[in-house]
């Protein structure tokens, strides 16, 4: 073997050995709708533990598990399943609530990831409209006013923190004319994400040896 075939081997491997350190990946643990921490569905009515509602109308405090799927009758909820339900403050779709605004929050930890590497993809169905928020920042994300009966696919792409952050969920259940100031109304989000894992010190240490032997034949 040639001398600078042997170079380009070897970094060859130090490159290769660069990417995938710097490249190793982890899911962000994040939760949906109306799910245990094992992922399995909640039963029915059930306070959604992951989903915090932050505001509401009194005298609604928590976000429950919904029973019964239907809305006003023409255009029913989507079904419920397989990995996720729907929450709603009262623990009844079917409930006519006060129309107002409803904040419901996640959080979610990056603890040993790499923020600036995060991604998160969002499938949402809501009733009525609901805004997005990551970290107190509007995502730009809007659903329909009437997307109760299928999901609508979303992305973020920035704007996350090392450890904690807050992904909020800003739904208004808005007046319907035909019944007045109160209706039924709810949430299904569904999450998955991921971003790089912060290199231990070995690994490093082994990047910072690759750059060296780089360097070290380029000079040559």
């Amino acid at each position: 073997m040639s001398k600078n075939t042997s170079q380009k081997l070897i970094a060859t491997a130090a490159i290769l050995a660069i990417a995938n350190i710097a490249a190793f990946s982890a899911a962000i643990p994040v939760f949906n709708t109306g799910v245990n921490n094992s992922g399995g569905l909640l039963g029915n009515a059930t306070i959604d533990s992951h989903y915090a509602l932050i505001s509401a109308p009194s005298p609604y405090t928590a976000a429950y598990t919904g029973t019964g799927t239907d809305t006003l009758g023409s255009n029913p909820y989507l079904d419920d399943g397989p990995n996720s339900r729907w929450i709603n403050p009262s623990g009844w779709m079917g409930e006519w609530l006060p129309a107002a605004n409803y904040l419901y929050r996640t959080t979610f930890s990056l603890s040993g990831l790499i923020p600036s590497s995060a991604s998160l993809s969002l499938n949402i169905a809501s009733d009525n409209s609901c805004k997005v928020f990551l970290n107190g920042v509007d995502t730009g994300i809007l659903t329909s006013a009437t997307g109760f009966s299928s999901f609508a696919a979303f992305s973020i792409n920035s704007g996350f923190l090392a450890g904690l952050n807050t992904l909020d969920f800003a739904l208004n259940n808005a007046v319907d004319l035909s019944v007045g100031n109160f209706n039924p109304t709810g949430l299904r989000v569904e999450l998955n994400g991921t971003a790089n894992v912060v290199p231990e010190p070995t690994s490093v240490a082994l990047i910072g040896l690759g750059g060296m032997m780089l360097f070290a034949l380029r000079r040559k």
